[in-house]
């Protein structure tokens, strides 16, 4: 849809943009961040050239902008700004249609689409002859929104949207844009100097600095992989933290599991557990794949010694080794499971979560600068982390932390 190449953007001997090589894909929802005077907004308008670069080329569905006439070119790009930028001295209906009206559209057809577009946003029609000042500001912005949308135009640039407005109206209308996007498949370029607005709204973020790309990435490959200390300072220290909770999986907590093949015999799944501290042991088949439990309960009850393990196994609850750490908190915490086979796709034995990896995990992540009120809160230093957050686990879960 958009390709930038090798684009340059200098006023006098100040470089606002450098060198930029960027493609944007048909449908795609892209966040461009950075501190004031990074070149995400300069980048932005040159896409419907409100900005000219200085030197290398901007292609729209593989046509140079350079071509085209840059009055249609804009007509044909929706625009969204923080101020808004509806007309005062227009009521509702003459600002939503204002491009269709240029695009010389009837009347019928401009109507029509109005109606449409207040629908989709939970406007009323009865707005269409009121004047942006009776109207809030959280409304005026939905104007703009579907202003930018009334002519069908594939492409939407906006321009920090939603900077004043109250974190309530503002997470509103995020959400309301991200569903825009996906039900009418627009491709939008959204500048924001807000990490958890790009992150919440994007396919893809592109953080910039000083003119410069320093790195694209969805959402997750930017919390996960942060090129530098630069990218790691805009997430910021408690984000990264949250992302190794949602996002990374078992297998950093897992350990390796205690295991046996199902046609060994009791008395050596005996001798097994003896020597490996456990009550509790996985049993899998000769090609590893995971096929029951066996407890030392079940063992007791056995006479026979020379019995086979997997005439008194047990079902097995497991996990797929792709499972988020945070959902597998659910199996642990809420199930009341004290530890958790894991699996890989086919079935095989990968580890072994226990209720103590969670814990950990959950205590590095939300409670490792948590110091106790009372010095002496714990004596034995093998239970202290379990002491401190077996409370912030279980409230984790209550709180609906884990979906």
């Amino acid at each position: 849809m958009i390709e930038f190449q090798n684009v340059t953007k200098t006023y006098g001997n100040t470089v606002a943009v450098k060198d930029m090589n960027l493609t944007i894909e048909d449908g795609e929802f892209v966040c461009l961040i950075g501190t004031s005077g990074s070149g995400k907004t300069t980048s932005m308008r040159m896409i419907n050239r409100m900005v000219d670069p200085t030197k290398g080329k901007i292609l729209i569905n593989g046509e140079d902008i350079q071509t085209l006439n840059e009055v249609d070119l804009r007509r044909s790009i929706g625009y969204v700004i923080q101020q808004v930028g509806l007309m005062p001295h227009m009521n509702i209906y003459e600002n939503i249609v204002m491009v269709p009206r240029l695009l010389k559209w009837n009347e019928d057809k401009m109507k029509e689409t109005a109606k449409k577009l207040l629908r989709r946003v939970d406007l009323s029609e009865d707005l269409l002859e009121q004047y942006p000042s009776e109207l809030s500001g959280g409304m005026q912005q939905r104007i703009g929104v579907i202003r930018a949308l009334a002519a069908d135009q594939e492409i939407i640039l906006m321009d920090e949207p939603f900077g004043a407005l109250d974190p309530i109206t503002r997470d509103s209308l995020q959400r309301m844009v991200k569903r825009l996007q996906r039900e009418m498949n627009k491709t939008i370029v959204f500048v924001t100097h807000d990490m958890d607005e790009a992150l919440n709204l994007s396919d893809r973020v592109v953080v910039m600095d000083h003119g410069e790309v320093i790195q694209v990435g969805s959402p997750q490959e930017i919390l996960l992989n942060p090129k530098n200390e630069f990218v790691e300072d805009m997430i910021g220290e408690e984000r990264l933290n949250q992302a190794a909770f949602e996002y990374d999986t078992v297998t950093k907590v897992m350990r390796d599991p205690v295991k046996i093949n199902q046609n060994k015999k009791v008395a050596q799944a005996t001798q097994l557990m003896a020597q490996s501290r456990v009550d509790d042991i996985l049993v899998v088949n000769d090609e590893d794949i995971l096929v029951g439990r066996l407890d030392l309960r079940a063992l007791t009850q056995i006479k026979n010694r020379d019995e086979k393990v997997s005439t008194i196994m047990k079902q097995v609850t497991y996990i797929k080794d792709d499972m988020v750490i945070r959902d597998a908190l659910y199996y642990i915490q809420g199930l009341g499971h004290r530890n958790i086979a894991v699996v890989d796709q086919d079935g095989k034995l990968k580890g072994i979560v226990t209720r103590g990896d969670i814990v950990s995990n959950v205590y590095d992540v939300f409670w490792s600068d948590y110091e106790p009120e009372i010095e002496d809160y714990v004596e034995d230093p093998e239970f202290e982390n379990y002491d401190k957050v077996t409370g912030a686990v279980e409230q984790v879960v209550k709180n609906g932390g884990v979906q």
